[in-house]
């Protein structure tokens, strides 16, 4: 099992999908796979409901993996519930890290389908990333390899994880 781990908006569920194809494996997005068994959007599940029932359905839906995948995981995910201690028991993970200014690039082009985002000014958007990344980072960095994609195109990004030596 591979993880793939990291805030919103690193490129997670794009590398995810390429190293499946390219390996051929099987590839699962969390968000995806919790929207599909839920029959709801994260927005609504959310609003719906609550941040605690959205975490919870995270950590049932991580438990619930059986087949050899490549995981792309929500932000959220390696944070909550000790997820992160799951993870490291059952396969290997790649933190997709990148700089806070990097993040509110990528993301202040699809700021409504982020929930922990929806509804606040570009300012708090940035306040936001620093501070939960700042927050996160201890438990991302308890992956097993960490690229940062700050500047790295997605070739690059895909070059840097298809040298590590597991694929071997």
């Amino acid at each position: 099992m591979l993880y793939i781990i990291g805030f919103m908006g690193v490129g997670k569920t794009t590398i995810g999908k390429e190293l499946a194809l390219k390996h051929n494996i099987n590839f699962i997005d969390t968000d995806k796979e919790i929207e599909k068994k839920s029959n709801n959007s994260i927005l609504n599940i959310f609003q719906e409901h609550s941040e605690s029932h959205f975490r919870e359905l995270e950590s049932i839906t991580l438990k619930e993996i059986s087949e050899d995948s490549i995981v792309a995981c929500g932000g959220g995910l390696p944070i909550y519930n000790n997820n992160m201690e799951l993870i490291k028991k059952s396969g290997l993970s790649i933190y997709l890290k990148a700089s806070g200014k990097e993040i509110f690039n990528r993301l202040k082009r699809d700021l409504k389908n982020r929930p922990l985002l929806k509804n606040k000014s570009n300012k708090e958007i940035e306040n936001f990333i620093q501070e939960t990344l700042t927050e996160r980072e201890k438990f991302y960095k308890m992956a097993d390899y960490i690229i940062d994609t700050s500047y790295l195109s997605k070739t690059n990004v895909l070059g840097k994880i298809n040298a590590l030596p597991f694929w071997v």
